[in-house]
């Protein structure tokens, strides 16, 4: 009797290690998760005051939830004068200190200016932005607004994420458009219209496949009552 209690109490104190176990592991699995959706963030700065002609010092500070980023997946700066995105200016930074990637660039041309930050890292994807103003005579050619497709890399007859961020004229995200759809002029000179959906404020996508390999060019077109209508366009090749 004594034998079979003392077995019991044996099975018992293992059934209570197991569980231990499988608690703490529980928690450092949680744990993990936790770190794992922790959002990313980028602080954009860019200085108030900016000389024509002189380098300035581009900035984004890049954190994982509360935790600096040193080895981000791509830390891309891009440049866009007076809403002219096919011609942008695109530097990727690999070094950082502290989370902060830094790019010096000069300005050499008065014009309005969008700074888009694009950075990936832990499988996300943020892109703050921020308009500079050099000199004054360019006022007259205010935009009214700005489109940036996102770089399309498709395969023939494969789905392809399509992708846009709107922006209105203060560079702030547009939201809610009446309109956001691509124009896609096909290699045999076949027009198809794309309408898109807004997944996040001011970022509008939807997945479409194509059928012909070659060159492609779309205008992506978007509107928003009373008076808001802009448009750009890119090209892209189809493997």
């Amino acid at each position: 009797m004594k034998k079979m209690l003392m077995i019991g109490l044996c099975i018992t104190a293992l059934a209570a290690c197991s569980n231990d176990e499988k608690h703490e592991e529980h928690k450092k699995h949680a744990t993990q998760e936790s770190k794992d959706v922790a959002p990313l963030t980028v602080d954009l700065t860019v200085p108030e005051h900016i000389e024509k002609g002189k380098a300035t010092e581009i900035k984004a500070l890049v954190k994982h939830g509360k935790e600096k980023v040193n080895d981000a997946d791509e830390v891309m700066f891009e440049i866009i004068k007076d809403g002219d995105s096919k011609n942008s200016v695109k530097e990727t930074i690999k070094e950082s200190k502290d989370g902060v990637y830094t790019l010096n660039y000069t300005f050499k041309e008065d014009g309005k200016y969008n700074v888009i930050s694009h950075v990936t890292a832990f499988n996300q994807h943020t892109m703050p932005n921020k308009e500079v103003t050099i000199g004054t005579e360019h006022e007259a050619h205010y935009h009214a607004g700005m489109i940036h497709i996102m770089d399309i890399k498709a395969e023939k007859d494969k789905e392809t994420t399509l992708m846009m961020h709107v922006m209105d004229a203060e560079g702030k995200p547009l939201t809610e458009a009446s309109v956001a759809r691509f124009e896609v002029k096909t290699p045999s000179g076949k027009t198809e219209w794309v309408d898109l959906q807004e997944s996040k404020l001011g970022e509008y996508e939807t997945k479409h496949t194509f059928a012909e390999s070659g060159k492609y060019t779309v205008t992506a077109h978007a509107e928003k009552q009373p008076d808001f209508h802009v448009h750009n366009d890119t090209e892209f090749e189809v493997k």
